[in-house]
């Protein structure tokens, strides 16, 4: 019983292990871009949220400082009720447009969502299709 085995030189190990490597990376990078898509998404909603909250942090900041100075330039106690009033309901008509803003965020990043999600089972679905054929 004779068994022969090839003998291989390095620069043919060393060509295998690099293709496998090659193959491991390639492979990875395709695993990971649906993460990487859905990673953009979050970000640029979280990014947005944190804009708006500064945005009503800022508009806070102003009714205060509007405040502030309607008391100090006030004449009477009926002016300041009708000037107290006035900026409430201008701040409550910027809540309410933040409010509108944040829905639309959500709904942005809702529809985004959906878009990923289906691409992605689309995809995964066709890879299996042509793995199991």
């Amino acid at each position: 019983m004779d068994i022969r085995i090839r003998e291989t030189t390095y620069s043919e190990e060393q060509s295998m292990a690099n293709q496998v490597m090659n193959d491991w990376v390639e492979r990875s990078k395709k695993a990971s871009e649906p993460l990487l898509r859905f990673n953009e998404i979050a970000v640029k909603a979280y990014e947005q949220v944190a804009r708006q909250q500064l945005e009503i942090a800022r508009d806070y900041l102003d009714l205060g400082v509007k405040q502030a100075s309607v008391m100090n330039t006030a004449q009477s106690p009926d002016a300041l009720v009708a000037e107290q009033g006035k900026l409430a309901a201008e701040f409550g008509e910027k809540l309410a447009n933040r409010a509108q803003d944040f829905v639309k965020i959500a709904a942005d990043a809702q529809q985004a969502l959906s878009g990923w999600a289906t691409e992605t089972a689309g995809k995964t679905k066709a890879k299996a299709s042509k793995a199991t054929a």
